[in-house]
């Protein structure tokens, strides 16, 4: 006489099961801590990065202003900030949820902290411009090039930046993949 094997009623205990959970949320964790370790190694790495951390003094190696003075001062940072930590603490804040596992219906799901675009956007506020984020807006356009020079000053905000009432310069600000990119690719990576 054969009998019927109920697969869901199996899976269900096989799944249900804490010590089955518990290794699925170890494995989970090591995954998200692996896809921020190269999202934040990415970022560190960017040459925009590195020309901000650098601040005021700082040479155009990002390219984004045709190698003519640096982002930094060019964007009007305050001299002394680092526009930089913000990104990074919000960016160390990604992790899987806590009570953030689920099992239904065969599946489980898995529920992880990351930090929005609007949120990221919120501590990258242009210094002069409310509504604009510098860290989305590198791959964009940033106007005004024409009108900055590059130039020590003491009524600059950031000591290297001044910004002349006409537009003197025929120069462009040429946007580059930065943190959009990066950002998008973290996601797709942990879905």
């Amino acid at each position: 006489m054969a009998g019927k094997i109920n697969k869901k009623s199996i899976n269900d205990k096989i799944f249900n099961n804490r010590v089955v959970k518990q290794k699925l949320t170890e494995i989970v964790n090591i995954e998200i801590e692996k896809q921020k370790l190269i999202l934040l190694s990415d970022f560190a790495a960017h040459p925009v990065t590195q020309e901000l951390q650098a601040a005021e003094n700082a040479t155009n190696i990002s390219s984004t202003l045709g190698g003519y003075g640096n982002l930094f001062s060019f964007i009007g940072f305050f001299k002394g900030t680092d526009p930089i930590s913000p990104v990074l603490a919000l960016l160390n804040t990604i992790s899987l949820k806590k009570n953030g596992v689920k099992f239904s219906n065969g599946v489980y799901q898995f529920k992880i902290s990351v930090p929005s675009k609007e949120e990221l956007g919120a501590v990258t506020r242009m210094p002069w411009e409310a509504g604009r984020s510098w860290l989305f807006d590198m791959e964009k356009t940033i106007s005004g090039l024409g009108s900055y020079l590059y130039a020590a000053s003491e009524a600059s905000r950031s000591g290297t930046g001044i910004q002349t009432k006409n537009k003197s310069f025929s120069r462009s600000f040429r946007g580059v993949k930065y943190f959009n990119t990066m950002y998008n690719k973290f996601l797709k990576k942990i879905k």
